[in-house]
């Protein structure tokens, strides 16, 4: 049990460390573009120095991005049903995301130089890199979806419990002391609770309440009905 703390405040820890490696490398690649050196620096045929910082530093970054979810992964082992689901598909997406950002700065800085042959296969690569990150996801999502849908259930089922709790929780109007539960004498005075609750609207009545307050109804009519008698 503390192993598996341990090594999940490990993934936390390391995670962290990589999105602010993330964030340092976005930065940094920012600021070398912008300068003059690189933005006028031509390298090989129109590619400049500047188009080459910011593919490198996407592709730095991309790598970086999976590491950082594969230790997010290992940080969620274990938490509950929910979690656990996304902790199953989180390195799935991450692949798409990556496949879908990759592949479009490949293209970009690949196609001045491809004839249409070599544009038209390397789309064709790209969409089959992108198609089989999307089935990826496709396939965990659907076999892991039963622990979402227990994760649901049992969240309802909790909800629903505490629900029932609130509207069970009632006052006697002849102690005024605090009930819960389905029971039809206050546990604390014996006062009979049903005679002292509306038929009509099923608020309080106070024990010396001839009318409900709330709608009305004679409490002559409410006694009779909770008695079963025929007014």
């Amino acid at each position: 049990m503390l192993e598996n703390q341990s090594s999940r405040t490990s993934s936390w820890g390391k995670s962290a460390q990589y999105f602010i490696a993330i964030i340092i490398t976005l930065i940094i690649g920012e600021l070398v573009q912008r300068i003059s050196l690189f933005s006028n620096t031509e390298i090989y045929k129109g590619l400049t120095s500047a188009e080459l910082v910011n593919f490198l530093t996407i592709m730095v970054v991309l790598a970086l991005f999976f590491i950082f979810t594969k230790h997010a992964s290992n940080a969620l082992r274990g938490i509950g049903d929910g979690v656990s689901f996304l902790r199953r598909i989180v390195i799935p997406v991450a692949a798409l995301i990556i496949v879908c950002v990759a592949q479009d700065s490949i293209r970009s800085i690949l196609a001045p130089y491809l004839d249409a042959t070599g544009k038209t296969l390397l789309i064709i690569i790209s969409s089959l890199a992108v198609l089989s990150a999307a089935i990826w996801v496709i396939l965990a999502g659907y076999r892991y979806s039963p622990m979402l849908f227990e994760f649901i259930v049992r969240q309802g089922q909790k909800i629903r419990s505490l629900l029932r709790g609130i509207s069970l929780e009632r006052t006697c109007p002849a102690c005024s002391s605090h009930i819960s539960g389905a029971v039809n004498y206050c546990p604390f005075c014996g006062n009979d609770l049903e005679l002292n609750r509306c038929k009509n609207c099923d608020a309080n009545m106070a024990a010396s309440a001839k009318y409900c307050g709330q709608c009305g109804q004679p409490r002559n009519k409410v006694e009779a009905h909770s008695r079963g008698q025929t007014v």
